[in-house]
């Protein structure tokens, strides 16, 4: 698993909001995210990671996949469920072919459902 002796074991890390180089690191067991300085070098200390996107317009986040329990497929959403219990939503793209479709949007098309798609 992504940790070293005597550390705790990683669940994800993410950008920390209002910095654009900190990060938040989240830990299995643990409620509360501990701060690093660089999200570059916290990821790289505990690559590899896998990157996802969350289903809203904040940055995404590397999350260790060795510390994940399962995934519950919700629509355009995956639940991932750690070891612990805890859980994160993201966004998936197996509806979309296109990269720009993120998050739904009345902007972006093949996430909408087929009744929002005539109207645009």
């Amino acid at each position: 698993m992504n940790k070293l002796p005597g550390e705790r074991t990683l669940r994800f890390i993410a950008r920390k909001p209002g910095s654009p180089t900190a990060a938040l690191v989240y830990w299995l067991g643990v409620t509360e995210p501990s701060s690093e300085a660089s999200v570059t070098e916290i990821t790289r200390r505990f690559a590899p990671l896998m990157q996802v996107v969350f289903p809203d317009d904040r940055p995404g986040a590397f999350v260790n996949r060795s510390a994940l329990l399962a995934t519950q497929q919700l629509g355009s959403i995956d639940r991932l469920v750690f070891l612990d219990g805890s859980t994160l939503d993201v966004w998936n793209d197996r509806a979309c072919a296109d990269i720009c479709n993120l998050y739904s949007s009345r902007r972006h098309t093949c996430c909408l459902p087929t009744t929002h798609r005539s109207r645009l």
